[in-house]
C-alpha cells in the first residue's frame, strides 16, 4: 500500500516543479499513445506513436514515432496508454518551422491498478530547446509503480504510399 502512496506524492512534487527555469511559449501540444509494455523491475521500454498539434497556428499537425525508455523503480505490467503534453519552446520565432525530432530527459510518475495515472516532464529535443510539460495526468492501463527518470526519443515518422485500386 506504501508504492501507490509514495508514488501519488513524487508525482504531486515532479508536476508541481517546472522542468526548466525558463520554459519559453507554448508553441503546441504532444499527444502520444503506447500499447503497453512490461516493466522490467529497473527499467521499461516501450514504443509510441506521437502527434504534435502546432498552437494557434495553420501548420499541419506532425506524427512522431519514439521509444519512451524508464530508469528506477518500475515494476508492473502496464496496457494501453495515453499522454499528452503542452510543448514549450526557450525562444521561438513566429514562422519558424519547428521540429520536436530528438531526445528528452525527465522525471516520471506512474501508478495503476487495473486503471491508472502518472505523468512525465521532460527537456530536450534540438539544441535542448524544448520542455514538455504535463498538460493533465497520463492515463493507462495495467497494474504498475514507476517512479524514475525517462528518456524520450522522437523521429519523425514517414509518410507510406497508398495504392488506391477501384
Amino acid at each position: 500500500m506504501k508504492t501507490p502512496l509514495l508514488a501519488l506524492a513524487a508525482l504531486a512534487a515532479a508536476t508541481a516543479l517546472p522542468a526548466t527555469a525558463e520554459a519559453g511559449a507554448k508553441v503546441g501540444t504532444l499527444v502520444c499513445k503506447s500499447q503497453g509494455t512490461i516493466n522490467q523491475i529497473v527499467s521499461s521500454s516501450e514504443t509510441v506513436l506521437c502527434n504534435y498539434i502546432p498552437f494557434g497556428r495553420t501548420r499541419a499537425a506532425e506524427t512522431y514515432v519514439g521509444t519512451l525508455d524508464t530508469y528506477g523503480v518500475d515494476l508492473g505490467i502496464t496496457g494501453r496508454t495515453l499522454m499528452t503534453w503542452s510543448v514549450l519552446a526557450a525562444s521561438f520565432q513566429e514562422g519558424e518551422p519547428v521540429s520536436l525530432a530528438g531526445r528528452y530527459f525527465g522525471t516520471s510518475v506512474d501508478v495503476s491498478f487495473a486503471a491508472g495515472v502518472g505523468g512525465k516532464s521532460l527537456i530536450g529535443g534540438p539544441n535542448r530547446g524544448f520542455t514538455l510539460q504535463p498538460t493533465s495526468l497520463q492515463v493507462q492501463e495495467g497494474v504498475n509503480a514507476t517512479v524514475g527518470v525517462a528518456r524520450l526519443t522522437l523521429d519523425e515518422a514517414q509518410p507510406v504510399a497508398m495504392i488506391y485500386k477501384p
